[in-house]
This record gives C-alpha cells, structure tokens and sequence, in this order.
C-alpha cells in the first residue's frame, strides 16, 4: 500500500500511526468512536446512532457532549498542524453525524480485502496454488480479534461479522491448502478454527479432511465420533452432508470425497408485491445501499429497521423493495410475520425457526425443539448463503435475535411500530422512521386508483382529502378505494363527510393521527351493505393469522361469502395474500372487533364462534379418519355438517394449510372457553403431528390442551393430553420421559376405566421399550394392549398391536410368529383402510418371509409396499423398503434391478437423514456387491454400514453387517463377534446364520 500520513489497524487491537509514530489515542470511550468510524468505511453515522452504539438505551444526558470531546481530542491526534477553526480532513463533520474520509487515511481491512478478492480471481481461473497463498496473505495481517482492546465493542454487530469474516476466510484458505495437497501446513490453523466452532459442522469436517489428508486417519475417525456426538447431545442432530461426506471419505480409505449435494430448493416466501406502491424515493435508496456487495468472503450481516405509526405502510415499503432486489439474493427470500399487533400470542423465534429450517430443506424429524439450537442450526445452515430475510410486524427485539442469520451475504429486513434501539445499539440496525407521505406523494397514491384526470379535474378537494387521511398511505387507500366505489359522488362530496369524520373525533382525540385511519374505516365500513358489513365485523372472531373462503361460510352462516370478501378486499378492508385466502390489517382486525361488540349479541357473537369450532373439530375428524384412521383418538360427538372439499381431495394437504390456524383455536379455547373444544382438537391432529413431526405446533397444541383438561380435572381428557406429550416424546428420541409420561396417561386412564385408552398407551409403552433394547418388556406390553383392544372392540388397536409383536418376535428369531403376527396385522389395516400400516406391515412381512426363504413371494409383498410408501410419500419407508426389496432380487439372481434399487434406496436414505434406515440399506448394497463378486466393494459397504449403526446403537441391522463382513474377509473373530451380539440380544434367527458362518470359516 503507499503510504500515508496516517495509518489505522483495526484487525487486532486498535493501533494508529502518524508518520511512523504510534499514538496514544486515550480512554477506551474515544478508541471506541474511531473504531466504529473506522467500520463504517467512509459512511457518516449520525451522532444518534454513535450514542447508541456506545450506551445502549440509557445513555447518559451529557452523551452527545462526551462525544463531541472524543471527535475533537481525535482530530487533534490524527491532525495535529490543523488549524483551530478549519474544518476537519479526516473526521468531518457529515449530515448531523461524523465519517472518517477513507481517502485521507490507510485502513488494514480494505487492503485484506483486496488480497481474498484477487484470491478469488485465482480460484475462478483455475490457480488454486496462487489463491492459496493470497488467502495464506490476507490472513497474515489479522493480528488478533477485531478491535480486540475495546471490550464495549467485543459484541457490536460490525465487529462480530468481521470474526465471521474471518472465519469463512480461513475456510477458503484450508479448503485451497487441501486442494493442493498442503493439509500438514495448514493444520494447526484448522485445529484452531474447529476449538473455536465445536458445533460448526464445516469446519469440522474440513479438519476431518486435514487429518485424513495428513495421513492420521484414527484422529480423524476420532474426531468424527466426538463431533458426531457433541451434535446429537447439545443440538439434537444428525451430521450433515459435509461432516458424512467426510467421514464416508475415511471409511473409503482414501478414495475421492463425494461432491455435496446441490440444494434442491430455493425458498421464496415473499408476500405478493403490494399494487400501486408510490412515493418513498429517499427509504428506497437508503435500503438499496444495504444490499451487499459482491465479491469476497465477508462484511457485516446488513440489517434495518423500518419503523413507524400503524397505517404507515412499513409492511407495503419492505415488501415492495423486497420484490425489487430479490434477485440480488440468489439463496432464497425468508418471510415471516412475527404478529407483533395482531390476536393471540406474536409468534415465537422457535415458530418462525422451524419454518425457515423446512424451507432450508432439514427433515421433519430433524428439527430441533428449542430455540437455541434451532437458532444454531438456522445460523450455520445461512453462513455461505446470499439471502433476504423479511421479519414483518415485530413486536420486541427478542423476536428478532435468534432469526439473524450469521451469513455475511444476507440482509435483514424488520417492520415495526418500536424504535428498535436495541436492534440499532447491539446489532447495528440502519433504522428508517417512516412518516407520512409528503403532499405530492399523496396525490400520486390517489391517482394510481381513481386516475389522473380525476385527480386534476379537483386537484384541491383530492388535496384536502390527502390532508384529512393524514398523508397515511393506509387511510388514502381506503378512501381511494371507496371514491372508486361510488364514481358518481364526487372528491369534495367526499372531503365533506371525512371532515365531518375528523372534527368529531378529534373532539375527543385531539392530534392523534389514527383519528383519519378510523374516520376512513368509519366511511367505507357505513358504504357496506348490511351482509357484507356483518361479515366483516364476524371475521374478528377468526383466532388465526388468515382465514379461508368456506371457514368464513361456516362462520356467517352465508353461502356467499366468496363475492363478499372480495368486496372487503376491494375497499382495501381486508387482503387476499392467497388463492381463496385472506387476512386482516391489524388495526382494521380490532376496528372490527369493535363494531361486532356493538353490533352483535354475546349469543350471536358465541353462536358464529361455536360454529366455526365445530366445523375445524369436524373437518380434522374427517381427515383423521383418512390420513391416519389406525391412530387411537379420544371419542367425538360432533354434528353433522359440511366439511372442506380439500378435506376429501387430500387430507394431509388439508391439514397443512389449517395447521397455524387449528393451533390458535386450541390455544384460543384453552384460554377462553369452550375447555373440551382445546384438547378434542388436539387430540384430533396427534396422528398428523406424528407423521409430520411439527414438533413445535405439537407441544404448543398438547401444552395447551393438557393446560384445559386440568382446569376441568377431566380424566380421559388429562390422559390424552399426556399421551400426546408422551407421543412427542417419542418421536424426539427421549424415551426415559416419554416413559415417564406414558405412565402417567395410563394411570389416569386406569383411573378413568377407560379401556381403549389403556391398550393404546401401553402399546406405544411397548415401543418405547423396545427402542431401549428392553424385547420382553416390549413383548409384554403390546401383549397386554392386543388383549385390551380385543376386549374393547378396536380393530386400528389390535393391528398396531400385532405389527409391533411381529417386530419383537423378528428381533427375537421367532420368524413363522413374527409372519403370522405381520400378516394378522395387515388384514386389519386393509379392513380400516389404513394405507401407512398397510404398507409398513408389508414390507415387513416381506422382510420376514425373505428370510425364512420364501424370496419370490417376499419380493412381490416388498414391491407392492413400495408402491404404498410412493403413493404416501413416506421417504423413510420407501428407502427401507428400497434395500430390502435389493437383497431378495439379489437372491433371485436379479442382480442389475438389485443394485439399481440399493443405490436408490441409499440416495434416499442420505437425504432423508435417517441413519439406521442408511445403514440397513449400505447391508443390502454390500450383500449384493458380494454376490455380484465385487469383494472389495462389499467390504467397503459393510464397514460403512457398521460404523453408521453402532453410532445408532441398532444391534439386529449391526449384527447382521458384521455376518456379511465376516462372510466377505473370512475374519473368524468377526463371525463370533456376530454370534456373540446375536445370542446377546436374542435374535434366533441371526444367531443361526453366525453360526453356520464361524463354521463355514472353519472349515475353509
């Protein structure tokens, strides 16, 4: 760089020097100012916005005091021979605020920055060497954390994004080194890299590659177990891709790491673009300055905050400017409305989370539980990502935290009626206050709906109705939308009765500019015919976020009211963001919750409410009864009535669609009344929670439920409540609580005489067992729950009861009882029309029947299943199914078609992250690598397929890998290893073929 009179290291502790010479620049209040200065790079920060950064929301009353002393020590400092009066080279004074002029000064970070930027040119030209050590440079001149002598700043937002920079720095540096076959030099520096992120999965799989590359392949295989399992006990996880291909890597022994897999899907969440947005010219280019630049590894996270009054149109700027630069944001749009003003609850991090890792394609199964780990997930998932990501209608910053993702190619957008200070302080936030609209861009808004010639033909009456509206783009839409109505009165017709309106109110609110909002509401509302208008005030009674055309019939009782939404929709009175789906404004939710009180009777207003419950009661009844008829519910006496067409067509779908709004009447009941309304519902959807594992809705919809039922003091209800925490329990692997609350359920069922409960409950009892290893506990149990279904009637109760005795007894090497008990199991799930069952008892009854040597007709039975699994798209079943069907085609010599299926299997299994079923089907890849002769590759699978499962803890497929390993090497030890486990755990059948192995190898 050339040099300078003045030179400034930010990367590590602050230091500046003045033509050689280090300064002293004081107390850490003042190193603190130029710092941020220094990472503003050139921009001005207003002396608000220094204030923030350096107190937070208490600063004291002399802050802006203080801070002028620290500018003016400074300039001294770094220009000594200024004279007193002139202005300042190097921190002038800028628009209210202060910038320090990049031009007059040498900066560390800038030139670090156009090293990783000709490294990247290198990489991009094929010079993976010359990038190499471009990256090894760049590095070289970071002495430290940023700022690292300034502990106020050790969290700012600017100084947190630069350690990430560095991060993903070091990154492009090691991945390079590997490339070339320097994994020795650069080891240290991964080492250090993978202490400081334990849970960062890249990093880790990177110095997995480092040791592996080094030749110290047991430290790698080490290594992976303890990231393997610091992943499961703190985030709840699985290894990912890049930590799998790592370690498939080691256990191929050196051959090429597989490509990681191409994201498949790219989110696009934003809502539709707001029609006719106008004005905010200057809000518009200040957010376009936020986009980040292209080019290099790093740079803050940008973030803003567009803050204002309700009605502002906050909501139609972010999503109007959101739509124009999408495209700068190749890796997906996230959208959220975080329901800060809205009904009910606002939305949790947790909530929002969950959907955002679903788009981010992670497995159902695999979504974490709290918010902590989510967030940790979300940030890793989002660190190479170039996103945007909208966080509409915020209530507090702490809805905001957890959702900021750690990618420096990401942008966040915020909506919201608070001024964010603590967005703005500790995180950097540009915070835009958005006002009224200016006098002319009111007149556009009006233009844009009734026409310009209309507007220019009463200029002045359109004037004063901009004025009377506030300027609020809210009120001015309404108003034009209700001119537009009724072409025949004209402007200053209309300006009359707003300004009637307005002196009214203000009699009672003087200067609240809400006043024009509700006397806009006030017209359009009155200009409503009679129906139209009950049906608007009823829809305050929806407890969820949007409602839908045939939810809002059931709710008014009227067959019409398709045409009537779209009327309210015109008058801008509500907004369809959806094909037959609308929702309310906030402030207009309340407005009309306002009329329905007094309009409407309590027992009108109870009698629409009640309605509606029974139609969502019914519908979910209906779909229960499609989807997952075999699932234990409690009882419903519902009456007869219309249910959703949808419902018919596909009840998953359905389901789905309503899910947010199911929650909120359940919470809204268990909060409100009617109680049993709460845990019917909830109990309801327990089948799809379990086959969709929205873990979040789940607990929010049982806690709710179980919170209604003990207010009661209901038995079955308290039972069911606990069966469905139990359940979800379950399903998230912690079997010693889900014990804990099935026992509960099945006292209060004992307690309640309640029969059918009992055999449900102790069948998944059973299950819980038998995950734990614990068989004749197991066998017990669903014993005993196939006996109480029998006495109770229950044919779902009897098939889920003999499907899991089949499971026992396969596991146990009885195999003529484990087929006698599948197929018992599956003529009761054909007789309930339970598909799901149908087709797991299938395939294992073809599991069953392959291994007692019956392969044609268990290769009939596995295929059939798979189709079932197909039609269901139940993507863990079809990939289990994929193996199984592999190794009997491989018996019946078919072996093109049983490699074909065992590849498809292992592709699923991979994707849809089940380890077990991964490694079931790498057994059957390598057994039909072995009969096809192809020894080495049979061994590679089979050791694949073993380290998968003893990391599960899945004995039988373990014990079974180790047979085939035995078989393939000859290796005697490993075959009385294999008997060993078997004659452990019980399982006849792979006792047996152990046996026959060790012998086999004895005689050869």
């Amino acid at each position: 760089m050339a040099p300078t009179a003045v030179r400034i290291q930010v990367l590590g502790s602050l230091r500046v020097w003045l033509d050689r010479a280090e300064l002293d620049l004081g107390p850490p209040g003042r190193r603190a100012v130029l710092g941020l200065l220094v990472l503003a790079g050139g921009e001005a920060m207003s002396k608000q916005d220094l204030v923030d950064a350096l107190w937070g929301e208490r600063p004291p009353r002399s802050a802006v005091n203080v801070l002028q002393t620290h500018v003016k020590h400074l300039r001294r400092l770094l220009e000594p021979g200024r004279p007193s009066r002139s202005g300042s080279e190097i921190l002038p004074h800028v628009g209210g605020g202060y910038a320090l002029r990049r031009e007059a000064v040498e900066v560390d970070l800038p030139h670090v920055r156009g090293l990783v930027a000709e490294a990247n040119d290198a990489q991009r030209d094929g010079e993976t060497g010359r990038a190499a050590a471009l990256f090894g440079e760049a590095l070289r001149w970071w002495h430290g954390k940023p700022l690292a002598d300034i502990p106020l700043l050790a969290t700012h937002p600017k100084v947190v994004a630069l350690i990430a920079e560095r991060r993903a720095l070091l990154a492009r540096y090691g991945d390079a080194m590997l490339a070339i076959g320097a994994a020795d030099e650069v080891l240290t520096e991964l080492v250090e890299a993978a202490a400081d992120q334990p849970l960062d999965e890249p990093a880790q799989a990177r110095l997995i590659r480092a040791y592996h590359g080094a030749g110290q392949r047991a430290t790698a295989f080490r290594l992976y177990q303890e990231v393997r399992e610091r992943l499961v006990e703190e985030l709840g996880v699985e290894p990912g891709p890049e930590l799998l291909a790592a370690h498939a890597a080691l256990l191929d022994d050196g051959e090429p790491l597989p490509s990681p897999r191409p994201r498949a899907r790219v989110p696009r969440q934003l809502p539709a673009e707001p029609p006719g947005f106008t004005g905010r010219t200057t809000e518009l280019s200040i957010l376009d300055e936020l986009v980040p630049r292209s080019g290099g590894v790093g740079g803050a996270v940008a973030l803003a905050a567009i803050t204002g009054t309700a009605g502002a149109g906050k909501t139609a700027l972010a999503v109007h400017w959101a739509h124009r630069v999408k495209d700068r944001f190749p890796d997906g749009q996230f959208y959220a409305n975080l329901r800060g003003h809205s009904p009910g609850p606002p939305a949790t991090a947790l909530e929002v989370l969950t959907r955002f890792l679903a788009a981010l394609e992670i497995p159902a199964e695999r979504l974490p539980a709290d918010t902590e780990t989510a967030s940790a997930l979300y940030r890793t998932l989002m660190t190479d990502r170039k996103a945007l990501v909208l966080l509409d209608n915020v209530a507090r910053v702490d809805q905001v935290r957890p959702l900021l993702p750690a990618g420096p190619g990401c942008l966040v957008l915020v909506t919201a009626r608070d001024r964010m200070a603590g967005l703005v302080a500790f995180h950097g936030a540009r915070r835009l206050t958005l006002g009224m609209l200016d006098p002319g861009e009111a007149l556009e808004l009006l233009a844009r709906v009734l026409g310009a010639d209309w507007i220019k033909a009463e200029r002045e009456a359109a004037a004063e109705v901009a004025e009377l509206c506030a300027y609020l783009p809210l009120a001015l839409r309404i108003a034009a939308a209700n001119l537009a109505d009724h072409p025949g009165n004209g402007i200053e017709d209309y300006s009359v009765e707003l300004r009637k309106g307005n002196l009214l109110a203000a009699l009672t609110v003087p200067g609240d500019e809400q006043i024009a909002i509700r006397t806009a509401f006030d017209l359009s509302y009155r200009a409503l015919p009679a129906e139209t208008s009950r049906l608007f005030r009823l829809l305050s009674l929806v407890p969820g976020n949007d409602m839908g055309v045939e939810a809002v019939e059931i709710l008014t009782g009227s067959g019409q009211a398709g045409p009537m939404l779209d009327a309210l929709a015109g008058a801008h009175l509500v907004e369809q963001h959806a094909p037959d789906r609308y929702h309310f404004h906030d402030l207009l939710r309340r407005y009309a919750a306002d009329r329905l009180e007094a309009r409407e009777s309590p027992a009108e207003i109870g009698s629409a409410r009640g309605r509606l419950h029974e139609w969502y009661l019914r519908a979910v009844d209906n779909a229960a009864k499609l989807a997952y008829p075999h699932m234990f519910r409690l009882p419903l006496s519902v009456p007869d009535g219309p249910i959703p067409a949808a419902v018919k067509e596909n009840a998953a779908d359905w389901l789905e669609t309503e899910l947010g709004n199911l929650v909120a009447v359940i919470e809204d009941a268990a909060r409100i009344g009617p109680r049993p309304m709460a845990w019917l519902l909830a109990d309801a959807l327990r089948g799809y929670f379990w086959m969709s594992l929205r873990q979040v809705e789940w607990r929010a919809a049982a806690a709710a439920a179980l919170s209604a039922a003990e207010e009661d003091g209901d038995p079955r209800a308290r039972a069911a409540a606990r069966f469905s925490l139990a359940d979800l329990s379950f399903r998230q692997g912690r079997y010693r609580e889900a014990v804990r609350y099935y026992t509960g359920a099945l006292m209060l069922a004992r307690r309640a005489g309640w029969v059918e409960a009992q055999a449900a409950v102790l069948g998944n009892l059973g299950c819980a067992y038998w995950q734990s290893g614990r068989l004749p506990a197991a066998a017990a149990r669903f014993s005993r729950g196939l006996e109480l279904s029998r006495r109770a009637g229950r044919a779902a109760g009897e098939a889920v009861a003999l499907g899991n005795l089949g499971l026992v007894h396969w596991e146990m090497g009885d195999l003529p009882r484990a087929a006698e008990h599948y197929a018992r199991a599956l003529r009761r799930y054909r007789r309930i029309g339970s598909r799901y069952g149908e087709a797991i008892n299938l395939s294992n009854l073809g599991q069953v029947q392959h291994a007692r040597g019956r392969v044609s007709e268990a290769a009939g039975l596995l295929a059939e299943a798979l189709t079932l699994h197909r039609e269901a798209g139940n993507r863990a079943g079809e990939a289990e199914t994929l193996g199984r069907l592999a190794s009997a085609y491989c018996d019946l010599g078919r072996l093109a078609d049983a490699l074909t299926h065992a590849r498809d299997g292992l592709r699923l299994a991979h994707e849809t992250g089940e380890p077990r079923g991964e490694g079931e089907v790498l057994v059957a890849l390598a057994s039909v690598h072995h009969r096809a002769g192809h020894r080495r590759d049979a061994v590679r699978r089979y050791r694949q397929a073993l380290a998968l499962l003893r990391e599960t803890g899945d004995r039988y497929p373990e014990a079974d890998a180790l047979i085939g390993l035995a078989v393939a090497t000859g290796d005697l030890g490993q075959a009385r290893q294999a008997l060993a486990l078997a004659e452990r755990a019980g399982y006849g059948a792979l006792r047996r073929r152990a046996a026959a192995a060790v012998e086999a190898i004895l005689r050869a």
